[in-house]
């Protein structure tokens, strides 16, 4: 309501009531005096009407106003932050979701307005329709406003520590899912930051509610008959909203490094993921079909899986623990350990104690990142042929986030080395640039150009067992020569060997996949690294581990395949782009489980052979 309106009649009423406290009728005054003050009073009201009139259509009005909301919505918001840092915004979210409505309408006016819809409209129509309803469950229209500041708290000769700030206010009493997936109220964080081993790469730890979402989500009609089907709770066994309120609680995940060459660590770390099973019944399943798997080791409360990571972990035994109503899952016998009985805690750290320092005690969750952006910024670097690196160790930001829900939204509180446009930087520039880079050279790499035709690659593999079938025979004939020992050099000497003995032709050395490449010795005394496209394995014989390879591959002999001979004569196809020789090793240790002298032999010269021909950085 427009201020004059509401001001004009209070202002009369006010008047007319001072006027008539200052100068009551007196006794003897005519009808006509008084009459004429009146009017002279009932002027003076009009003219204060027409005032706050003029005044409201000037633009002075109530709260009711969007722009008078907004400005309090930024009062409060800024509240929140901290003004006199070297980072300070705030957003107005309002126009931009209003725009995407204007946008999905556009679109949908175009739709109907075409004279021939495309075939599979009413498939389009329906997805949209149901990606809409989804979006109004969300919550999302009820964000009010996002603030983001940063502070710094260390000196000018300190190593630099900032204190960011983001703070999401949500409209009070919000039903969204988004918003109600995340628990109501805050708990005490340090038993979890006790728990966790010192040197961990990443932390993350949160409240979440997923009985809740259903609910919400369920309480459309058009969704309600998908998720309260008795079928889904059949093959459940349960109604979902039990099994998922059994779900809900904390959810952690953390990594901790791992020597890169150890063969239980996953893409260099451990790794560890704990969420709710509060009456055990998840863990049941598992333990119910882990007896399938191969090498499975089932104890009360524990499973230990047999190797199920290929190749990028060769070694590693995942380990699934079930304790307390809770369901941890280590990615190795080692990282179990490293998680569970740590020498030094995270907390007792004095790194700990310098990001902690000042952070809020409680909250719904935490998210601790030691990474390296360094990595990325090469990453990027080498996909445009720039000859240039940064140091991965000089550019590792440490950064402690504490979540806080509130009445009216979430506050994250965080220590960090770097402030919030550092941040920016990275996560919207540098690491979208990493993998758009990414993108653009496989798109490159697959496209082909106007007027231009890409021979396809053929598959020579099936012309390379033919060929190592010629190595069959050759080290069968050798091993009855030499009471059952195959030859005892390894690589190159060995096949020399072979060749000297006259029981392999000189040109089955070359692989049909690197023809070109590698080209048959005119002699045995010329036969060299040129001549030769397969590896061996020298010093077993016929009593050896029948399942070890003798003869390998090259790795880039073939495109997605390798094939193997191994000491009982078979001969075997591994599909994996193989790149190096540790991998081909690694990819038969998963299938065959070597003894540990067997699997560092083949490692060993594996691992010779890549840094000889530069195939370890593959």
């Amino acid at each position: 309501m427009p201020f004059g309106f509401a001001a004009g009649p209070i202002v009369f009423y006010i008047l007319q009531n001072i006027y008539e406290t200052v100068f009551p009728p007196e006794s003897g005054t005519s009808h006509r005096d008084e009459r004429g003050k009146a009017m002279r009073f009932r002027k003076y009201a009009a003219a204060a009407l027409i005032c706050g009139l003029c005044l409201g259509f000037a633009g002075c009005k109530t709260a009711s106003d969007p722009r008078a909301q907004d400005a309090a919505r930024y009062r409060a918001i800024a509240e929140k932050l901290d003004p006199d840092g070297s980072y300070y915004r705030i957003m107005n979210p309002r126009y931009v979701l209003k725009g995407a409505d204007k946008l999905s309408v556009q679109l949908f006016s175009a739709f109907t307005s075409m004279q021939k819809p495309p075939e599979n409209f009413r498939e389009i129509l329906d997805h949209s329709l149901n990606l809409a309803l989804l979006y109004r469950l969300s919550g999302i229209e009820d964000v009010q406003g996002i603030g983001e500041s940063s502070l710094r708290l260390s000196g000018k000769h300190e190593q630099p520590l900032f204190r960011n700030r983001l703070y999401l206010a949500i409209r009070p009493g919000s039903r969204g899912f988004l918003w109600n997936a995340v628990a109501t109220g805050n708990r005490a964080l340090g038993p979890a930051w006790s728990e966790l081993p010192a040197g961990i790469d990443s932390a993350f730890e949160l409240d979440l509610r997923p009985d809740e979402v259903y609910r919400i989500v369920s309480e459309s009609a058009v969704l309600a008959a998908t998720l309260h089907d008795e079928r889904l709770a059949a093959f459940i066994g349960e109604p979902p909203e039990k099994l998922l309120a059994e779900l809900a609680g904390t959810v952690r995940i953390a990594t901790l490094p791992a020597d890169e060459e150890d063969p239980e660590a996953v893409s260099g770390s451990h790794l560890m993921f704990s969420f709710p099973d509060k009456e055990g019944k998840l863990f049941a399943v598992v333990k119910k079909f882990s007896v399938f798997l191969p090498g499975t080791r089932a104890e009360e409360g524990r499973i230990q899986l047999g190797p199920i990571l290929g190749s990028e972990a060769p070694k590693a035994t995942p380990v699934v623990l079930s304790k307390a109503g809770r369901i941890t899952v280590f990615s190795s016998v080692k990282a179990e350990q490293a998680f569970t009985s740590p020498a030094q805690r995270f907390a007792d750290s004095d790194k700990f104690r310098r990001l902690s320092a000042g952070l809020p005690a409680e909250g719904v969750g935490f998210l601790y990142s030691n990474e390296s952006y360094a990595r990325a910024f090469n990453y990027l670097l080498k996909e445009f042929d720039l000859d240039f690196a940064v140091n991965p160790k000089l550019w590792t930001p440490e950064q402690l986030i504490v979540i806080v829900r509130e009445e009216s939204g979430f506050l994250a509180t965080g220590n960090s080395t770097l402030d919030s446009n550092q941040n920016k930087i990275i996560h919207q520039i540098l690491i979208p640039a990493a993998v758009g880079a990414m993108a653009v050279r496989e798109y490159l790499a697959d496209s082909v150009d106007a007027g231009e035709t890409v021979e396809e690659i053929p598959d020579t593999t099936g012309e390379c067992q033919i060929t190592l079938e010629l190595f069959k025979d050759a080290l069968k004939k050798y091993a009855e020569q030499h009471d059952g020992a195959f030859p005892a050099g390894e690589d190159l000497d060995g096949v020399r060997e072979l060749l000297k003995s006259g029981l392999l032709p000189l040109k089955a050395t070359i692989c049909p996949g690197a023809a070109g490449v590698d080209t048959p010795a005119e002699t045995v005394d010329t036969f060299g690294e040129a001549n030769c496209s397969f590896v061996y394995f020298g010093g077993f014989t016929t009593k050896s581990n029948p399942k070890l390879p003798l003869v390998v591959d090259w790795p880039l002999n073939h495109e997605g395949a390798v094939n193997v001979l191994l000491v009982d004569g078979t001969i075997e196809k591994l599909d994996i782009d193989a790149g190096n020789c540790k991998r081909i090793v690694s990819k038969l240790q998963t299938i065959y489980q070597y003894k540990e002298k067997e699997f560092r032999r083949l490692i060993e010269l594996a691992d010779k052979l890549d840094k000889k021909f530069g195939l370890d950085q593959q």
